[in-house]
This record gives structure tokens, sequence and C-alpha cells, in this order.
């Protein structure tokens, strides 16, 4: 981030008209109205030519802060929502400029679908595109992975129609060489010392002071060895990726729900998101069963497991919950 800024205060110091595109607007509805809960579009004015700027998410590619934590919000289809929107939108601007959250499949689809988009900004890409990329008339430029590169496209464009008729691509690489803004920095710094102090603060409340330090977990992986089909029913299951949920909801730094999508989270050498405790994240047996340094083959384990899962399938998180029903999904 901060040597982002050092780049762009270089560029902004140039004597020319620079329009920085970096997010955008999310075509988000609320589920009961129907209604954006953001702009549909945004128009910004240049050396005399308009811009008109639109973004869309694919549905699939639903991000922490959207859609996929508030159910109460619905992603729209893309190619339908620009279909009716880019000739509304033209009729306003010179330029139109796409930020698509798409992936190269879809937004090649949106491209071909929908007509008079200008430059398309394409996110969800792993590939570095060094150079620009005209498909159907349109500019294509990529959003480098992960913001490990910052992404320059000069153009020449007609003021008479806003049509671009040339483009020059330069990425660069914000490795070692940038040097960091030091405004931003600090800003960095404050936020992450923050974020720890939340983290922490969070975590206070769901201390590791269960069990003992002489016992371990031993990890799903180890019980395999015995317990083949139970393995292999276990890989099957939603315990198997309890952890994978949280990551794609983005809750995975949330203690409240972390407790019960790993092993061992309140349980001294259970679950942390430090090596080597990460490895216990997701429902893995011992979560049901205890810890493994503890495994009795006296059928103990068994009458524990059943009592375990009244834990996290408690009034608050699983109302309905029923071990009989509740068992057929994970049987072993």
């Amino acid at each position: 981030m901060a040597r982002r800024a050092t780049f762009l205060d270089s560029v902004w110091n140039e004597d020319v008209p620079v329009l920085m595109v970096d997010g955008g607007d999310l075509f988000v509805v609320d589920a009961k109205t129907g209604k954006l809960i953001l702009p549909e579009y945004l128009i910004v004015e240049k050396n005399g030519i308009k811009f008109g700027l639109v973004s869309v998410l694919a549905p699939k590619h639903k991000i922490i802060t959207m859609t996929d934590m508030d159910p109460g919000l619905e992603t729209r289809d893309p190619v339908t929502v620009l279909r009716e929107l880019v000739p509304r939108l033209r009729e306003k601007v010179d330029t139109v400029v796409l930020l698509g959250h798409l992936g190269e499949t879809l937004t090649d689809t949106v491209i071909r679908e929908v007509k008079g988009i200008d430059i398309n900004v394409m996110g969800h890409t792993f590939r570095t595109q060094k150079t620009e990329r005209i498909f159907e008339d349109t500019v294509y430029l990529a959003a480098p992975h992960e913001g490990r590169y910052i992404g320059r496209a000069d153009m020449f464009i007609d003021d008479s129609d806003g049509k671009v008729m040339a483009v020059d691509v330069e990425l660069t690489s914000l490795d070692e060489s940038v040097e960091d803004e030091p405004g931003m920095a600090k800003r960095v710094d404050e936020y992450k010392q923050s974020f720890l102090e939340y983290k922490e603060a969070r975590r206070a409340a769901f201390p590791r002071n269960m069990g003992s330090e002489k016992e371990s977990y031993l990890g799903s992986r180890s019980c395999k060895g015995c317990h083949e089909d139970t393995w292999a029913a276990y890989t099957e299951s939603a315990h198997s990726k309890a952890f994978s949920t949280l990551r794609h909801k983005g809750q995975s730094e949330d203690p409240e729900c972390v407790v019960c999508h790993t092993t061992g989270y309140q349980w001294k050498n259970g679950y942390a998101a430090e090596r080597p405790f990460n490895m216990m994240a997701n429902v893995q047996c011992e979560a049901c069963h205890g810890y493994g340094t503890e495994h009795a083959r006296d059928g103990k384990w068994g009458a524990r497991a059943k009592d375990a899962c009244v834990v996290c399938h408690d009034e608050k998180n699983s109302p309905d919950f029923d071990y009989a029903t509740y068992w057929e999904k994970i049987k072993h």
C-alpha cells in the first residue's frame, strides 16, 4: 500500500490528465426491495472527455464484504445488467470503462454480448498481462494479482467520439526498489497494530485454558492408518471443510466463529493461526473424540463424541439440532 502511494504520487505530479480506477460500485441489491445499495455508475470528466465508470461482480465470486456475508443482499447477473445500463450510460458519456471482477471467461462473454464498452479493467485473473489486449473493439487491461504490480495505460482518445485510438501499457513491480511513502507507511503500521490489538481482545473472550499441556492433538491424518473407512467418510463431510467456509466469508479471524470451525480452539495445544497449531483447522476427529494422545480403545471415545456435538450445535447455532438426524450426515 505504501509503495503504491509512492508510485501514484509520481504519476499525479506529471503534467498529464490522470484517471485512476481501483474499484467501483457493484450491482448488489437489497433482496427485499430490489434497490441497488450503491450508485450504478460514476461519471468523471478529464480534459473535456466524460468517462462513465461501471463495475460488476460475478455472482459466483462473492466477496467477503458483500453478498456472501449478508443473505439480505443479492448479486445481479452482469450480462443482464450491462445490456440495459450501457446504452443509457453512453448517452451521457464519451468513453465507457468497465471494472469487472469476473475472471477471463466471463469477461469475454460480457464484452461479446454487450456492445459499447471501450475499456475493460479485468479483475479475478491470476495472469499478469504486461501489454494491452484488444477484443471486440474493447481495450483489455488486467488488474495484477494481489497488488504486486501497479498498471499504467497511456491512451490517446479521440475527443470527437471518445474512442481509444492508441494505448501503451506499463506494469511496475511494487518490489523493494519502490520506497514506501512515509505518510501511508505510518497509517499501514497503525492499522496493523490496531488490528492486532482487536484480535487479541476478541481472543481473550475464548481463552485456551482447557485440557493439559502434556497432551497433544495429532490431526485427523494420524487416524487414517487404522480407520481408513472412517477417514474416507470424514473427508466427504462438511466438518472437513468447516474452516474453508469461514475463509470464504472473511470470518477466519472471528473467535466466535473459529471456536466451532476448528479443533481444540480453547484447549491447550489446540488450533491457533500460527504453525504448527494451524494444522488443526476444520472440525477434525479430535474435536469430538478429544486429544489423540488420550486415545482409548474401551469405547469411551464414542460416548465422548456424542456429548461433544452439543457444544457447538447448541440452541443458538443449531436450534433444530437432533442427534439422530445430524448423525446421518457424518455417519462413520
